[in-house]
């Protein structure tokens, strides 16, 4: 049997077309294997004014089903011939009574049980009630009441498919009664799509202006731009992003290019790209020489009227640019470092203080972090620290129309201004990375920028409780932690991350009142957490454990794992390992020293000889490998627990010193 499962709504915002498909499809699933029905072939389809489901095969019939269930013993379940709480909770569960009761006889005693036989109904009795549900189970960040309903959705529902073998399922919500009639594109289709073949689906809304299914939308966007758009040497940037909300915005795309005044070219490209694509869901487009173009590409519903929507739109853009151009030539009479006194009148969070206090404190850690590393460009990093958030209060960011160009704008106005290019590259790179995958700082200045930034941001929050949590970050601290990790790495710092947020913590309890006690070892432990999240994309969970706890310099933890992860590729390195495990089970708390005159073996002597040649160096790990066999022969010759208790608390004693001198080059 085929089923098809239409959800007709008014349209959906593109973010929610894709989740709700998919959603729809895992929860059917889910309730019809809870149901004992069995499908196969699924799909899904959707576009902004519907989602949709379908199964090329689905059981006629539920699978007949039958449960036992054992309860308590009798002698629980029973006092004097009437039924305990503990029986009565037992049937509550199962929903039978006293009546469905049973008792069997097993090796350990008597108990009560239950049986239950369930004979499979037809599928078209149960689909209504799993229908009914699975719409009910949808979940969106935001719904809607409508007309007199109580019910909430995305959108209102304005109509539902629902057939089985092409006949119509009995089946009403919300004063909505299913039927095989769906809906065309708004604009240009029917609004009355018979679909009396199921198969046919697709076909028969294609013909009224629908494409269901995505990935075919996705297709015909880059077709048409394409073949409407690139056909004399333009290229269009197509922007991945973009591209996923635009497939969920039309549903029979159709690509179209227009042009705005070339005086607008005088403005920073990424004013120009934002504007359209932020502001108006444009794509972009370069000329054959690379250089971007005063042009856009808009995808709309159908190709007719093409040229009325072109004028429309290239009339909509138009004041979007000339109010762009207005807040950049009006930041251009204000000097960037005179923007930098306004950012006292800036919060960036009530207990954290201003934007300008923030910057201050960035400063200092910067100091700190340019003497420990021994960095030569003092005044260009302490510079670009000083206007990284100038632009925040510049009219192209303040007029909150471009907040995405912080940074960026900074830069902008930072090198017409005449500022080393180092520094104004700087002040863009000190956001850098804003997301996972993004590039990151390749000048000093904004490195140091960067981790200094991102690090006050991270020490304020947690000292004023401010903690992410398992589904909330909402100033964004695990992306900022290892932002500054990235950073560092990326620059080869050798940053010992305890001391640089014990320095963070002076500076900002200087500055503000420390509001959490635990504050130190909050951030402690999250940063270490941040730190093996990122080495595990290079090195195995084992490797990091065996240094995370040794090494607080980010550097030296990554050379060190580097060199077990080429150790640990030998035949010699697992029994190391092993031995290590062996001395860590024995060694115990004596507090004594060893005493060299009471060793009555050589295996005892040789191993206190091996605990004095290990000097805690890193590099005292191939000493140990080669000398490996000292300790084995140890084990295999000596035995702990003798009578004599001075000579077997001095070789516990033994295992100890090497324990603790191992433990610096490899806690296993």
């Amino acid at each position: 049997m085929r089923f098809l499962f239409e959800i007709g709504v008014e349209e959906l915002p593109s973010r929610y077309v894709d989740k709700a498909s998919d959603d729809l499809l895992e929860v059917f699933k889910k309730e019809l294997n809870e149901a004992r029905i069995e499908f196969s072939g699924e799909k899904k389809y959707n576009s902004p004014r519907r989602m949709a489901i379908y199964f090329e095969n689905i059981a006629s019939m539920q699978k007949d089903f039958y449960e036992k269930k054992t309860g308590p013993s009798i002698t629980v379940a029973y006092k004097d011939g009437v039924l305990t709480k503990a029986a009565l909770g037992f049937l509550n569960s199962q929903n039978l009574t006293e009546a469905d009761l049973k008792i069997e006889k097993t090796d350990k005693g008597e108990y009560i049980y239950v049986e239950k036989n369930l004979k499979g109904v037809e599928t078209t009795l149960v689909l209504p009630e799993l229908m009914e549900k699975a719409i009910k189970a949808l979940d969106f960040d935001k719904t809607m009441k409508w007309s007199d309903r109580t019910f909430r959705f995305a959108r209102p529902i304005k109509w539902i498919v629902a057939t089985i073998d092409d006949k119509v399922v009995n089946f009403e919500f919300e004063g909505i009664k299913a039927s095989n009639v769906s809906r065309g594109m708004r604009l240009f289709g029917s609004q009355e799509v018979l679909i009396d073949d199921s198969t046919k689906y697709e076909e028969k809304l294609l013909k009224e202006y629908v494409v269901v299914d995505p990935i075919k939308r996705r297709e015909m966007i880059i077709e048409s731009v394409k073949n409407n758009c690139e056909n004399d040497g333009d290229k269009v940037i197509v922007n991945k992003y973009l591209l996923d909300e635009v497939v969920n915005l039309v549903e029979y795309p159709y690509a179209i290019k227009g042009e705005f005044n070339k005086d607008y070219l005088e403005l920073p490209e990424d004013i120009i790209t934002i504007t359209m694509e932020t502001h108006q869901r444009y794509f972009p487009v370069k000329s054959s020489d690379g250089k971007l173009a005063n042009k856009f590409v808009l995808v709309r519903n159908a190709p007719e009227y093409s040229e009325l929507v072109k004028k429309g739109n290239e009339k909509v853009i138009e004041p979007r640019l000339a109010d762009a151009k207005f807040f950049f030539d009006e930041d251009l009479k204000i000097k960037l470092e005179d923007n930098v006194e306004k950012l006292k009148n800036v919060t960036f969070q009530k207990d954290m203080g201003t934007i300008f206090e923030k910057m201050e404190r960035s400063q200092k850690i910067a100091k700190y972090l340019i003497e420990k590393l021994n960095l030569v460009k003092t005044d260009e990093i302490l510079r670009t620290i000083f206007l990284s958030k100038a632009d925040l209060v510049s009219n192209v960011i303040n007029e909150k129309e471009f907040t995405k160009l912080q940074g960026f704008m900074g830069s902008v106005y930072a090198e017409k201004e005449g500022e080393k290019p180092e520094v104004a590259k700087g002040i863009f790179e000190h956001y850098l990375p804003r997301y996972q995958g993004d590039i990151l700082p390749e000048t000093i200045e904004g490195t140091i920028a960067s981790i200094a930034d991102k690090l006050d941001t991270l020490v304020g929050a947690f000292s004023v409780n401010l903690i992410p949590t398992s589904s909330k970050d909402p100033y964004a601290l695990r992306r900022a932690t290892n932002g500054l990790l990235l950073c560092a790495f990326n620059k080869g710092l050798n940053i010992d991350y305890v001391e640089l947020v014990d320095k963070a913590l002076e500076i900002f309890g200087e500055d503000k009142k420390i509001l959490n006690e635990k504050s130190r070892e909050n951030i402690l432990e999250f940063v270490k957490q941040r730190l093996e999240a990122i080495l595990s994309s290079d090195f195995s969970k084992n490797l990091i454990s065996y240094q995370i706890n040794n090494v607080t310099s980010i550097m030296e933890l990554k050379d060190r794992l580097t060199k077990l992860s080429s150790l640990e590729k030998g035949e010699n390195f697992e029994i190391l390992i092993n031995l290590i495990k062996r001395l860590k089970n024995i060694a115990k708390d004596v507090n004594l020293n060893v005493n060299l005159n009471i060793f009555e073996t050589s295996e005892e002597k040789e191993l206190y000889s091996l605990s004095q040649e290990l000097t805690g160096d890193f590099n005292d790990i191939d000493m140990l490998l080669n000398k490996k066999d000292i300790i084995n022969n140890f084990f295999e010759n000596v035995i702990i627990n003798v009578k004599d208790e001075a000579i077997k608390n001095n070789r516990i004693a033994l295992i100890n010193e090497v324990l603790a001198k191992v433990n610096k080059l490899i806690q296993v």
